[in-house]
């Protein structure tokens, strides 16, 4: 295990490298795989990693690997409670299930259609005490007479970009229905009617993140009506999170402006040259070049609805293969176990772009030993952005791309045999394994736990106010 005290060397130019020191924060670099080594990113024999893209079910024997449609979670098949313990406190932030892709990444030219007739999108407001008001719901369509229609690039079809699928939002219900099988049924921890008092439930501004709490929250309690979903402002918000840290964007520029990060865009210039001659993508669109984000939102959105791979409008042979799209699968499992864990800087980024929502699960926890906090039950959903610079700041072991679904829960713990409270953190239903001292965050003492994120965002969150304020 590597440790290096991390002082950071200036980042742009005209700033001077002492602006940019950041103490107390120690990076452990992730264990070595298949993930970070370029031999094997660009090897069509290590395939996708052992993981699928291509289904939202997995046979049983398989549950726990890794499923970018549908990523493992807490269940109670798999579920361990540890022995001689009391619950007293969850809290689960997840990212939404699958969906369309955004309109960012769709090609210039599609050639097949996603529709969405099957689906219903609410959107409508009502006074808390006043007038009812008509159940507005989105329905899309194209209308030939729209002369702008065969001129923007993107999917035809009736679907929005992004919306989540007829598919993702049967995933969202099985995830809500697995995760009450384990702290309703197995634990009996949860109230068996939802109480406000007792529970929060939380999403992001982005209306598919409450499109996925719609379903999930009524497969944990079928017969709720109305369910308040919270949300902070969009430009505050800590989960998104939506709120302006120029200092951390400055320091993930400063490592992603490195030889170490172009290497593996320098070869993959063939991949590019390939998928940019079939989609009509620009080669010199720097959005879809310097990294492989959009490729990877555009090709795991069709493999996810078992839709074809794209081919080229003017040539109907001359499609993106299954080996093509695999290699980009493996780069995005790359980009992000880089961004995120692999460089040196990437725990101080996650500290700071993601300080507040961690400073925010720490307050809770406290509050529930204190006896001041009255929810014993938060769930929080997301997006991948949203777990990846938490996976970072936990410095999980490895990390690849967080996929549909991907779930971190958060467990206070009293032991009926000692005092003092214990805390363990489960990633895809399982203890979360940590290249930190802490090691396997299973059961270890909640000031441990507690002591390790204040070292990275300061008491109540004053790192991360000292540097984004800066």
């Amino acid at each position: 295990m590597i440790a290096a005290k991390l002082s950071i060397l200036a980042l742009v130019a005209s700033t001077s490298a002492s602006a940019y020191t950041f103490d107390n924060i120690t990076h452990y670099a992730p264990s070595n795989t298949s993930f970070n080594n370029l031999n094997a990113v660009f090897s069509s024999s290590s395939g996708t990693n052992g993981g699928f893209y291509n289904t939202s079910t997995v046979p049983a024997k398989s549950y726990g690997a890794y499923n970018y449609c549908n990523m493992p979670h807490v269940r109670a098949s798999e579920y361990v409670k540890p022995s001689n313990a009391t619950l007293q406190y969850v809290e689960i932030l997840h990212r939404h299930h699958k969906r369309t892709p955004y309109a960012s990444n769709t090609f210039p030219t599609e050639d097949i259609a996603m529709y969405c007739d099957n689906e219903k999108i609410f959107y409508f407001g009502e006074q808390a005490n006043g007038i009812n008001v008509s159940q507005v719901y989105w329905k899309n369509y194209q209308d030939s007479a729209n002369p702008m229609m065969y001129y923007q690039a993107g999917f035809n079809g009736t679907c929005q970009f992004p919306q989540i699928s007829f598919a993702g939002l049967s995933d969202s219900a099985q995830h809500g229905q697995d995760i009450y099988s384990v702290y309703g049924d197995l634990l009996k921890f949860l109230p068996s009617k939802f109480d406000p008092t007792l529970m929060r439930f939380r999403a992001t501004s982005n209306v598919i993140t409450s499109q996925v709490a719609g379903a999930l929250i009524l497969a944990m309690y079928p017969d709720t009506e109305e369910v308040p979903v919270w949300q902070q402002t969009a430009d505050q918000d800590s989960m998104e999170p939506g709120y302006s840290c120029s200092w951390a964007d400055d320091v993930r520029t400063a490592y992603q402006s490195t030889d170490a990060w172009y290497k593996h865009l320098n070869m993959s210039q063939s991949l590019y040259d390939k998928l940019d001659a079939i989609s009509g993508v620009d080669p010199t669109d720097s959005g879809w070049h310097s990294w492989f984000d959009h490729y990877f939102d555009n090709l795991s959105s069709r493999t996810c609805h078992q839709l074809p791979l794209p081919c080229n409008v003017t040539n109907s042979t001359d499609c993106i293969t299954q080996d093509m799209a695999e290699q980009v699968f493996r780069l995005g499992d790359y980009e992000y176990n880089y961004i995120f864990r692999q460089a040196d800087n990437s725990t101080v980024y996650s500290a700071t772009h993601y300080g507040a929502f961690l400073a925010e699960v720490v307050s809770r926890l406290k509050g529930r030993m204190a006896g001041t906090e009255p929810t014993i039950y938060r769930h929080n959903v997301g997006h991948d952005g949203s777990v990846s610079p938490l996976m970072g700041a936990l410095q999980a072991t490895y990390l690849r791309w967080p996929g549909m679904g991907a779930e971190v829960v958060f467990e206070l713990w009293t032991k009926n045999d000692t005092s003092g409270y214990y805390i363990r953190v489960l990633y895809g239903g399982q203890p979360l394994a940590t290249n930190t001292p802490m090691g396997t965050l299973d059961m270890i003492p909640v000031d441990t736990f507690i002591s390790y994120i204040e070292s990275l965002v300061g008491a109540n969150g004053s790192n991360v106010v000292k540097y984004c304020q800066a």
